[in-house]
């Protein structure tokens, strides 16, 4: 019967990481995690599927991926103790952790190389587009409204605006030209009462 890593390393009581990790290091497998491949010596033992979706279109919707099983021959072939999985689970661990400072040294160096001091979040960057998409968006209704509105705003100044300012401009001429009038008449007479 033919086990994956997980089912094989269920027997000693590992997780597949760790099955996967003593399988590399007898020399079954090769590569990193998520990327192991058969090695000569694992291929008397293991069998290789290549699995993929296959319905065309993009890649990210289309997976394609490899499944390894073993024979039960291979538990004949591992030397499995109590000390070797302590030594496993450290090694295991401390890779884990050397990955973590690794991406925090990588995330400092981006954050020193963006000029930022690290204190600020990203989220800061998706509001400012944010608050520009809105600002460009309402720039737009705005120029939108002014261009639909011009004909109504030219009709109202040539039919009610201009004609009620000439009235009034009118207005305002003949009161001052008969107020003139007046004076000229009202000083006329005075001048001649005067003589």
């Amino acid at each position: 019967m033919r086990k994956s890593a997980r089912v094989l390393g269920q027997s000693y009581g590992l997780t597949a990481q760790e099955m996967n990790f003593i399988l590399k290091e007898e020399g079954f497998l090769d590569g990193e995690p998520g990327n192991y491949a058969v090695t000569e010596k694992g291929k008397e033992y293991a069998d290789e599927q290549h699995h993929s979706r296959g319905t065309g279109g993009y890649t990210q919707y289309n997976r394609a991926w490899s499944t390894t099983t073993w024979n039960d021959e291979i538990a004949d072939e591992l030397e499995i103790t109590d000390d070797r999985k302590r030594e496993i689970r450290q090694a295991i661990s401390d890779a884990k952790r050397r990955a973590g400072e690794s991406d925090n040294v990588d995330a400092d160096a981006a954050d020193e190389s963006d000029g930022s001091d690290g204190d600020e979040s990203h989220d800061s960057n998706s509001n400012g587009a944010l608050v520009a998409a809105v600002g460009a968006l309402l720039l737009a209704a705005s120029a939108y409204g002014v261009y639909k509105a011009v004909p109504y705003v030219k009709r109202f100044l040539n039919d009610k605006a201009l004609p009620g300012i000439r009235n009034v401009k009118d207005r305002v001429l003949m009161k001052g030209k008969a107020g003139e009038e007046a004076d000229s008449e009202g000083g006329s007479s005075n001048s001649k009462g005067d003589r």
